[in-house]
């Protein structure tokens, strides 16, 4: 079982975007507060409690390596980044105190999450407390963690988020290309209208039409199965179970497909391989398959 001595997890940025804009939202409190304790609030972004004395027309300065905070919050609707996109996230800090720089846990909360065309229906992530670096935080957006800890993983994909990955251009220019590699750099064939099902169990069905070279349409249905290898979703024993003597090609089509699928629902990719969720548990619900898992964290580094 391998674990990453690097964890990155693109989308928490936007909790050190809410941890430094502590500063700003406190001064748009009003003087009525009590001195010792300011509380700040600005829902859907941030909750907290932090520790900063009152200044003249009811401004707040906060120090924040002094400060602490019960929870802060940040909630993100239809957000757009670098590598992924999100429904929404919800990142949840909580019993965060940089004095002592301690957080008593930590939440990754993402809804419909497209992760270079790998969409993910729910995705959470609970990390237990750790300690960590202040300054690190504030100067590099760094948690750096004194000793590792290591997060639950719980994910779903849905047959109807499998099948919008698998229609995606991106995921069959992809297999076209593996498949030209085996051949020698000859495009012998392309593949539309690309669908999956889940039949039951673990079992899957896959239907394609391949088009070979001589413009020859030839509809191809697959069989195999979902399950767990190494710690990681795969797609195994995936056969062709009509259509493929037609296409009278140099290779096993099947494997070929497979063997690229597995290569792009790779959980590795969710971090750029800087993240390696393992696998621990797959199970099936109607039309979803639910994968509980953990992934081992020293640092956590935003951006």
């Amino acid at each position: 079982m391998k674990f990453s001595s690097r964890f990155t997890l693109s989308a928490l940025p936007a909790l050190t975007v809410a941890i430094l804009a502590l500063p700003l939202l406190a001064q748009a409190q009003g003087p009525e507060q009590s001195p010792q304790t300011q509380s700040v609030t600005s829902k859907p972004i941030l909750s907290g409690t932090m520790h900063a004395p009152i200044q003249a027309g009811g401004a707040v300065a906060l120090d924040l390596p002094d400060s602490s905070a019960q929870a802060i919050t940040l909630d993100i609707l239809k957000g757009r980044f670098a590598d992924y996109s999100v429904g929404r996230i919800t990142l949840t800090g909580s019993g965060m105190d940089f004095r002592n720089g301690t957080l008593a846990g930590l939440k990754a909360d993402i809804a419909q999450g497209n992760f270079d065309n790998l969409l993910v229906d729910h995705f959470l992530l609970t990390a237990p407390g750790f300690s960590f670096d202040t300054m690190q935080l504030l100067n590099n957006r760094t948690f750096v963690l004194s000793e590792p800890v290591t997060a639950s993983v719980n994910l779903s994909i849905s047959e109807d988020g499998m099948n919008r990955f698998l229609a995606n251009p991106k995921t069959m220019g992809k297999i076209e290309k593996a498949i030209q590699k085996q051949t020698g750099g000859l495009k012998l064939v392309t593949f539309s209208n690309p669908s999956l099902a889940l039949v039951g169990g673990n079992k899957v069905k896959v239907n394609v039409t391949g088009i070979v070279a001589q413009g020859l349409s030839v509809p191809l249905e697959m069989t195999g199965h979902l399950g767990l290898r190494n710690g990681q979703l795969v797609m195994q024993d995936l056969a062709i179970a009509s259509g493929g003597s037609d296409l009278q090609l140099p290779l096993d089509v099947a494997k070929s497909f497979q063997d690229k699928i597995n290569e792009l629902i790779d959980f590795k990719r969710l971090g750029k391989n800087s993240m390696i969720i393992t696998a621990d548990k797959l199970k099936f619900s109607g039309k979803t398959l639910q994968i509980d898992g953990h992934a081992t964290l020293t640092r956590l580094q935003f951006g």
